[in-house]
């Protein structure tokens, strides 16, 4: 073979190869600074049950009234008779609110017993919410009726009566469904609503030991979100699609579609800049009446994401969402879907950082990016002195 004519010394060969790299564009990473864009407040006080979704055909004398505030799916469920009957719906369709419903017609229209009514939910807000629904539905014969909650039972026995309807019963304790299920065949009158994708820690097994109890039960799958902006559900979506124990769930946003704004993602410096940011979203959403109960702030100085699973904010911040304290896993993807699935306005998060992988999986277009934000910049590498 040939030698060619000029052959480059390796020092030579070096020097031209850098020669080459500094002529071309390459990526540059730097942060620039965006203020905190306002709040995107959509309404003072949100009726999720306003202008509800049309019913079905043949639906609008069923339960006039009493089922009025209910969408199609939900007075289906709300009007069948008695028998096992299971709600299976992500947060935001009114599981709770058709199961309040459901009681009230049962006792009112089908004259089933009011003191053969067990009403048992997952916490005492929801129990108290329950309670104070039926005496507005019922009045007095709301009285007769037991409502309690889980806790209630961890030493005493529920009592044995015919017309059982459980809220949440992902969150049950299998001790407890074994007791309430004992003396209950297959066609006892038993409703539950749950999520099995919002059971944090131990999982759904109630759910799934009811499905095998009652394996003709009626099922009923709610679609239509009454809570939260389309922006919040479609992120919700993708951060539980990977783990989703209800495959090929569909949750359609009862909202506008343009109502609302993204999520609020907070570059924060360090720590107390962090800190900073929570102390004035706070104050700043006290001046636009946001009251103070109506804001949850998740993590290291706020409330912990169960602690906020049983309440409805109009304005969630999860706070320190590094790679550290949500790493790509299902526990921590369970809770960041729950957490987001609590707003019916807007959510925040914040982080040092890079921030948590579970970001990564959200359409980046959803959020508004704000803080010290990292940008990528192309151009011509400055030479260097050899």
């Amino acid at each position: 073979m040939a030698s060619p004519l000029f052959e480059l010394s390796a020092d030579m060969r070096t020097t031209a190869e850098k020669r080459r790299r500094s002529s071309r564009p390459h990526l540059r990473s730097a942060r620039e600074v965006v203020p905190m864009p306002d709040p995107a407040l959509t309404t003072q006080a949100p009726d999720p049950w306003q202008d509800s979704a049309p019913l079905l055909t043949g639906m609008d004398e069923v339960g006039a009234g009493l089922l009025d505030s209910l969408d199609a799916m939900q007075r289906v469920a709300a009007s069948a008779g008695p028998g096992p009957l299971l709600i299976n719906a992500s947060p935001g369709t009114g599981k709770t609110h058709l199961l309040i419903r459901r009681v009230a017609y049962l006792v009112q229209e089908l004259g089933i017993p009011a003191a053969q009514c067990l009403v048992i939910a997952a916490s005492g807000a929801g129990a108290a919410r329950i309670r104070g629904e039926l005496g507005t539905l019922l009045g007095r014969e709301s009285s007769a009726i037991t409502v309690a909650e889980f806790a209630d039972f961890t030493t005493a026995a529920p009592p044995e009566l015919g017309h059982l309807f459980v809220d949440d019963l992902p969150r049950m304790p299998m001790r407890l469904y074994k007791r309430l299920m004992e003396h209950r065949g297959p066609e006892a009158d038993v409703t539950a609503t749950g999520d099995p994708d919002s059971a944090l820690g131990g999982g759904p097994a109630a759910f799934g030991a009811f499905a095998e109890r009652f394996s003709n039960a009626h099922v009923v799958r709610l679609s239509r979100n009454h809570r939260s902006p389309a922006a919040l559900l479609v992120a919700a979506s993708q951060v539980i699609e990977p783990i989703s124990r209800v495959p090929g769930r569909l949750t359609q946003p009862q909202r506008p579609a343009l109502e609302g704004s993204g999520i609020g993602r907070y570059y924060a410096v360090d720590e107390e800049d962090e800190k900073r940011f929570v102390e004035q979203l706070t104050d700043h959403l006290a001046e636009l009446g946001v009251a103070a109960d109506e804001v949850a702030v998740i993590g290291p100085d706020g409330v912990s994401v169960a602690a906020a699973a049983d309440e409805e904010y109009r304005v969630v911040c999860l706070t320190g969402m590094t790679a550290e304290a949500w790493p790509n896993t299902p526990e921590a993807r369970r809770e960041l879907y729950v957490a987001l699935s609590r707003t019916r306005d807007l959510a925040y998060v914040s982080h040092t950082g890079d921030g948590s992988p579970l970001l990564t999986d959200v359409d980046q277009g959803l959020f508004s990016p704000f803080g010290m934000v990292p940008v990528t910049r192309s151009g011509p590498e400055q030479p260097r002195l050899l």
